[in-house]
């Protein structure tokens, strides 16, 4: 059983992961309509021109969607095979060209880059709660390279939105490994990286936690859920659409905040 933050760990371990990550929406284990939520933030609080640093990036879903925006994007990932699937799909929607630097980085540790270098900083995904109890850290760092009144948009994943999204999982684990241990979890959100548990060591948000992080260093301009509704994927185009709507409809209700597998917040650095 492993709790804590081990890069080398998750670097191997995403490396590995490869193609899922993409695939990872279109194939429902992380519900596509919690895409749309992240782009629309996008959309929102990015702009042409602008110099952005998406940490964590992956192989390039937001990456795209920046370039696509006209920012000019310095990419930051700890697995070297994410950052080629990256440079590989970003080249192939001939968008190369939007990409300042693509470079190995740990959330933790941005010290490549001055203070203020960035009008908006994007962290999605996992990166914050694969730190474990170093999310405070990370947070810093981010805001530390992002220009004052500039945006940090990041997320989180939830524990409510866990327990909600995989109560009969959590049932059977509490047959099977007794109720305290789970009790445990929930308290703390801390889930170790072990057989059927966590992938990697994470950090699960409460909403009430986020929000208490964020203000220190500014102001909260927008709150929601990511994947707030099911996994279900409809084969019918409209109802596909439906979906997206609904959830792009709910999510930044206060009572939906943590009720989706992720929590996504954007701040403006003071």
């Amino acid at each position: 059983m492993t709790l804590g933050w081990d890069p080398e760990r998750a670097a191997s371990f995403y490396d590995e992961y490869g193609e899922r990550e993409w695939t990872r929406f279109d194939e429902g284990r992380t519900p596509g309509p919690s895409l749309d939520v992240h782009l629309e933030h996008l959309r929102r609080f990015v702009h042409a021109g602008d110099r952005v640093l998406d940490v964590g990036a992956g192989p390039g879903r937001f990456t795209i969607e920046l370039a696509r925006i006209g920012a000019e994007i310095t990419v930051a990932d700890l697995s070297p095979g994410q950052l080629e699937l990256n440079r590989e799909r970003v080249a192939a929607e001939g968008l190369a060209e939007r990409i300042v630097e693509r470079t190995v980085a740990d959330v933790l540790d941005l010290s490549r880059w001055e203070d203020g270098s960035f009008d908006a900083t994007v962290c999605f995904g996992g990166p914050l709660s694969y730190v474990v109890d170093q999310a405070e850290d990370g947070l810093a760092e981010l805001v530390r390279v992002t220009r004052p009144g500039g945006h940090v948009l990041l997320s989180v994943m939830s524990v409510v939105g866990t327990v909600l999204h995989f109560l009969p999982i959590l049932l059977d684990l509490a047959r099977r490994d007794g109720v305290p241990k789970q009790e445990e979890i929930v308290r703390t959100g801390l889930l170790a990286e072990e057989p059927d548990y966590g992938h990697l060591a994470m950090k699960l948000f409460r909403w009430s936690e986020l929000e208490a992080m964020l203000t220190r260093h500014g102001e909260i301009v927008a709150a929601s859920a990511a994947g707030l509704l099911s996994a279900e994927q409809p084969e019918e185009p409209e109802l596909r659409e439906f979906l997206r709507t609904v959830e792009l409809e709910l999510a930044s209700e206060p009572g939906a905040l943590s009720s989706g597998q992720h929590i996504l917040a954007v701040l403006r650095k003071a």
